[in-house]
């Protein structure tokens, strides 16, 4: 009878620990669904867009392969237009393609965050903007700092809806003006014209 009972009581102990460790297991699940930081996706991959501190910033352009300069080049308040024109739509394509969106926060002030990549290949000179809204990136890109340089996405790769290239091409290239793009916003040639200093303005 005693054996009995100490086995019993070695069952209980054992249930018992097991509904611990599956409340635990259960709350930890819980609170990262819940409580984890923002993510975007892109090409099927997930990133993290938290950006509350400079360690943070500088990790997320880890995610992405790249390798800055921890002190920012240039850190400035952006005041996103409340109607995009023609340039800050295509910007925003940059933007949609990598998974963000600007148009929840036209008309707000975001800050604008610049760094210089140091390990990008065959180029120098290639900076990465963040633009940083309430603790968390809502855009930015990867440029050179070059009239006939480029601007893209995230990760890097150019095809021909990113802004780059014969910038020489358009006489009004040279003045920055944002409205010195091609008429026609869906040819490739309209986008390769926008200076890649256009945007971001305030």
């Amino acid at each position: 009878m005693f054996i009995f009972s100490i086995k019993a009581g070695r069952k209980k102990i054992l249930i018992g620990l097991a509904a611990i460790l599956l409340v635990v297991t259960a709350a930890i699940v819980v609170t990262k669904l819940f409580h984890s930081g923002p993510v975007a996706s892109a090409g099927g991959k997930k990133y993290t867009l938290t950006a509350g501190s400079n360690d943070q910033r500088v990790s997320f352009l880890k995610q992405f392969g790249w390798q800055v300069n921890t002190e920012p080049i240039e850190v400035k308040d952006v005041a996103i237009p409340a109607q995009f024109d023609d340039v800050y739509l295509q910007y925003n394509n940059i933007q949609k393609e990598q998974g963000l969106d600007l148009t929840p926060y036209a008309g707000k002030t975001c800050k604008q965050w610049i760094y210089a990549v140091t390990n990008y290949p065959q180029a120098t000179d290639v900076r990465a903007t963040l633009l940083v809204y309430d603790n968390r990136v809502i855009g930015g890109d990867l440029s050179t700092v070059q009239l006939d340089g480029f601007m893209t996405g995230f990760s890097g790769e150019k095809s021909s809806n990113d802004y780059g290239e014969p910038i020489q091409e358009n006489p009004n290239a040279a003045s920055g003006d944002p409205n010195a793009a091609s008429a026609d916003p869906n040819t490739a040639s309209a986008a390769s014209e926008i200076p890649a200093n256009a945007w971001p303005t305030d």
